[in-house]
């Protein structure tokens, strides 16, 4: 991935509800995130899969690994996700 891609974050919001997602419903709303953010669209750049895993059951960090294809070839990235029921914001690491 690009180097500006480093410190992108994206702020999605999700419809308002009191029970959090599941950890695939997390994952499956993060990569819309994703593939709609300009970032990944103007690099031509798909999600081949995103595989995240929540901190703690108190933290509403969740860290995991995201797979690539791109212009150049595939990639492995690290991310972050900070979700707090309502909102998450998402971090890919190079």
């Amino acid at each position: 991935m690009n180097k500006y891609l480093i410190m992108f974050v994206a702020l999605f919001v999700l419809t308002a509800c009191d029970a959090r997602l599941s950890n695939e419903e997390l994952v499956s709303q993060v990569i819309v995130s994703m593939e709609e953010s300009p970032t990944f669209v103007d690099a031509d750049i798909s999600v081949d899969s995103l595989i995240i895993t929540r901190d703690s059951d108190d933290s509403n960090t969740y860290t995991g690994v995201l797979q690539t294809s791109e212009p150049g070839g595939s990639f492995t990235y690290s991310v972050v996700v900070t979700y707090d029921g309502e909102y998450f914001i998402w971090e890919v690491l190079e």
